[in-house]
This record gives C-alpha cells, sequence and structure tokens, in this order.
C-alpha cells in the first residue's frame, strides 16, 4: 500500500503537458521531507471494549518510529494549480494499562498513510509574497495492531489486528513570504476536513522558515500538526500527530 501511494504525487506529474513544463508556465516544486511527530490519542478495535490510550512524546519519535516516508508536490499554472501530500509512517509503543500486581501491558502499532489532492488557487500576490485557497480530499489508511500482555481475563495475551480507510473533504489556505531581502523565507497553511463525511472532523496546521540556497534548491524546517476523529463502529481512532519537520525543495 505505502509503495503504491508513494507513486501516486508522481502520476500527477504525468497529467501535466510536457510542452508547458519544457515552457516557463509551470512552476512545480517537490519536497521529500521528514516528520519527527509523537502520536498521542485513542485507539479502539475490540467490540465493546474501551479505547486503548497511546502516548509517544515527538522527543521519541526516532526510537518509536520504525519507518517514514513524506512527500510534497506543488505544481501551478498561473493563478492555478494541483497540490498533493503523501504521508506514511509506522509508529510503536508499549504502555502499562494497570500497574503490578495485575501487570497489564498494551503493545501498539499503528500504520497511518495518508494521501491528499487538492486543487489551489492563488489569491493574493505582491512581489514573491503569496497566498493560495485549496480544495481537495484526503484519502486514510490506518493498520492498527494491538496486543496485550499480563494481567487477568479477556484481555490477557490477546491479539487484535484491524484496518480502516476512508476519505474526507479538504478545505485550506496557504502561503508563502519571502523575510526582506534576505534568502530566507516564512511559509504555512491551515487545512480543515472531514465534516463528519469520513471522519467527524480532523484539521492541520504547519508552518515553516527556509533558506532558499539557489533558484532550484530550498531547504525548510518547521512544526507540523494534524488532529483527526473517525468512529465506525466498533473502531475508533482519535489521534494527534505533532513534531518538527525538515525538508529540501526543488523547484524548476
Amino acid at each position: 500500500m505505502p509503495s503504491r501511494l508513494l507513486l501516486l504525487p508522481l502520476a500527477i506529474l504525468q497529467i501535466l503537458p510536457l510542452t508547458s513544463l519544457a515552457a516557463d508556465s509551470w512552476q512545480i516544486r517537490l519536497t521529500p521531507y521528514l516528520w519527527f511527530a509523537g502520536l498521542k490519542g485513542d485507539v479502539a478495535t475490540i467490540p465493546g471494549a474501551p479505547a486503548a490510550p497511546i502516548d509517544i512524546p515527538a522527543s521519541d519519535a526516532l526510537d518509536d518510529t520504525e519507518s517514514s516516508l513524506m512527500f510534497l508536490v506543488d505544481a501551478k499554472h498561473g493563478r492555478h494549480g494541483l497540490v498533493t501530500d503523501f504521508l506514511y509512517s509506522d509508529v510503536r509503543s508499549e504502555e502499562e494499562l494497570i500497574p503490578s500486581p495485575i501487570g497489564l501491558t498494551l503493545r501498539s502499532v499503528t500504520k497511518t498513510s495518508v494521501f491528499s489532492l487538492a486543487y489551489q488557487y492563488e489569491i493574493y500576490r505582491h512581489d514573491q509574497a503569496l497566498i493560495d485557497l485549496m480544495l481537495g480530499a484526503r484519502y486514510w489508511h490506518v493498520d492498527s495492531k494491538l496486543r496485550f500482555g499480563g494481567g487477568l481475563g479477556l484481555l490477557a495475551g490477546k491479539k487484535v489486528t484491524n484496518d480502516e480507510s476512508w476519505i474526507d473533504p479538504a478545505l485550506g489556505i496557504k502561503g508563502r513570504t519571502p523575510l526582506g531581502g534576505t534568502k530566507f523565507y516564512l511559509e504555512g497553511g491551515v487545512i480543515l476536513g472531514g465534516f463528519g463525511v469520513g471522519s467527524d472532523h480532523f484539521y492541520e496546521f504547519n508552518g515553516a522558515i527556509g533558506y532558499q540556497w539557489n533558484q532550484a534548491i530550498g531547504t525548510a524546517i518547521g512544526y507540523r500538526m494534524f488532529d483527526v476523529d473517525y468512529e465506525e463502529n466498533d473502531f475508533i481512532y482519535d489521534v494527534r500527530q505533532q513534531g518538527w519537520q525538515i525538508g529540501l525543495t526543488w523547484s524548476f
């Protein structure tokens, strides 16, 4: 699943006319990035059982993250364009639910794939500063594995797996502005979605400061947070992921 989704941003580029890419009418930005995100919230997969808490601080992200892939494509032609973002994370944790002498523990594996595709329209530009509105959709796939250790009763040694997929409508705003006459710049955005269509809701905030090394290459470091609340039958995925991110942007 993650490997197939990772090809989608590249497939988006195939939609764009090659003749336009050769000319200067299209502006393309490709950004692979790393996100050192913590995970906190509640996940439930067992019918009739309460949601299990997950709490991984961002400071432990390197230790608890098995793998992660992130890739952003931003393509514009005049005021119009497409933006797509892919994120995959494999996060593992162990929590003590009930201390000794019962000693009930929970080991969790949460694999999250998120793919966003949106139309963007530039509503403001002054020199190099700009603001875009976005309207699109976000696809989620969550694969959750819970394993209980120790304890007594039905939960002792129980292992439960479940996966869910859904699509949310999404709308947002993003912007970018240089800092004076320097090569530094600020960028950020806000995205809202769900509205009861797929999830009950989700929202995302991100902001970064970057440095444009030359016309083609830039780097940025910033902070990203998203919160999603999804419930379907006995499956609950009510979590927040947040942490620092660093990216390398190639523009052409």
